[in-house]
């Protein structure tokens, strides 16, 4: 009786290869359609969207995060725009938290806003997370912004 699987190592190479490109092609599908729903709602809340960390917020924000031990701090899908005479930042935050064996990576949607004239002696705003347990999409509304004074 012959296995259903080919024991040639070429084959099995093959095959790897073959579902490690479906994994990767189905990744990028996936955050290509989390991009352009974040692009709609900037748009829909008048502000914008930026992919990357443009405006280097991960260093702004790692110290304040509401997490103790957070580290490692990564941001991403950010979406900003001023807000009365602040600007107001809503991001997906990216941290490691725990000690030695028992670190795990998270992610969640996090916000923050800073008046427009910085001052050293001013105090900086909390990073406030949104809840638990949504959807990267639901965590993002929970921290919208009020749309009537966004982009005025």
């Amino acid at each position: 009786m012959r296995p259903w699987f080919s024991p040639d190592p070429v084959v099995a190479l093959l095959a790897l290869a073959g579902c490690t490109l479906l994994a990767g092609l189905l990744e990028m599908g996936a955050r290509r359609r989390r991009k352009r729903r974040l692009r709609r709602l900037a748009a829909q809340w008048r502000m914008t969207y930026s992919s990357r960390d443009r405006l280097r917020i991960s260093h702004r924000i790692a110290d304040r995060l509401p997490i103790p031990g957070a580290a490692d701090v990564y941001v991403a899908d950010v979406i900003y725009g001023s807000e009365g005479g602040r600007y107001r930042y809503i991001f997906t935050a990216e941290y490691t938290v725990g000690v030695v064996r028992t670190k795990r990576r998270q992610l969640r949607v996090a916000a923050f806003s800073e008046s427009r004239q910085r001052r050293p002696d001013q105090s900086p705003d909390p990073v406030v997370l949104a809840p638990e347990g949504l959807s990267i999409l639901e965590q993002y509304q929970k921290l919208a912004p009020s749309t009537s004074n966004v982009g005025k």
